[in-house]
C-alpha cells in the first residue's frame, strides 16, 4: 500500500462507536416494550368486549325473539355460560313457588305459542372474566360465581330490567347499561389497564 492510501483509511473510521451501538440498542429495546404492551393492552380490549358482546348479543336477541312469539324469555348467567330459553306461563310453574316473577296474565292463549319453535341457546364465558352484575337503583355490585346465577326476564311487551354488566381482567374492566326499552346497550364506560 502506498502512503496515500494509508491516510485515507486511517482517517475514516470503520465501524461504530461504543456509544452508537448502545444507543440503537436502547433504541430498539424501548421500541419492542412499547409494542408488547400495545399488543396487551389491544388484546386485553378485545378480550374483554368479546365479552361483553356474548351476553349482549344474548340478551339483544331474547328480546327478539319474546316480542316475535309473543311470549317471556329469560336470559341465564352463570360462572361459565350465559344461556336463552323460554320462560313458562305461571299457570306451569308450582302453585307453592312465589320467588318465580310474574309472568303471564290468564288471558294469554297459550294455543298461540305452540306456533313459534322454542329457542334454546347457550354460549360459553371466557373463564379469564370476571362478570358483575348491578341492578337497577342499587350501587351494589354482584359478582356472577360459583351456584350464583342471574336470570334476565324479556317480557314480550313492556319494559326490561335496567341492568348494568361489568366484565374485567385485572385492572381492566368494560362497563354497559343494558336500555330499558330496546335491550341494547345505552351506555358504556371501558378503562384498560397495562
Amino acid at each position: 500500500m502506498n502512503n496515500a492510501q494509508r491516510q485515507i483509511r486511517q482517517g475514516v473510521p470503520l465501524g461504530f462507536t461504543l456509544l452508537e451501538v448502545v444507543f440503537v440498542l436502547g433504541m430498539i429495546a424501548m421500541l419492542a416494550v412499547w409494542l408488547t404492551v400495545s399488543v396487551t393492552t389491544v388484546d386485553t380490549e378485545q378480550q374483554l368486549r368479546e365479552a361483553a358482546g356474548e351476553i349482549q348479543s344474548q340478551i339483544k336477541r331474547g328480546r327478539s325473539i319474546a316480542v316475535t312469539q309473543q311470549r317471556a324469555y329469560q336470559v341465564t348467567l352463570g360462572e361459565g355460560d350465559v344461556s336463552l330459553a323460554p320462560q313458562y306461563a305461571r299457570s306451569q310453574m308450582p302453585e307453592n313457588d312465589r320467588s318465580l316473577p310474574r309472568l303471564f296474565e290468564e288471558d294469554v292463549d297459550s294455543s298461540s305459542m305452540s306456533d313459534y319453535q322454542e329457542v334454546y341457546n347457550s354460549v360459553d364465558l371466557d373463564p379469564e372474566i370476571r362478570y358483575e352484575i348491578r341492578r337497577w337503583r342499587s350501587d351494589i355490585w354482584e359478582e356472577i360465581d360459583g351456584d350464583k346465577k342471574l336470570v334476565f326476564i324479556l317480557d314480550p311487551v313492556g319494559l326490561v330490567e335496567p341492568i348494568t354488566i361489568r366484565c374485567s381482567k385485572g385492572d381492566s374492566w368494560l362497563m354497559q347499561e343494558i336500555h330499558p326499552l330496546t335491550a341494547d346497550v345505552n351506555y358504556e364506560e371501558m378503562t384498560v389497564q397495562e
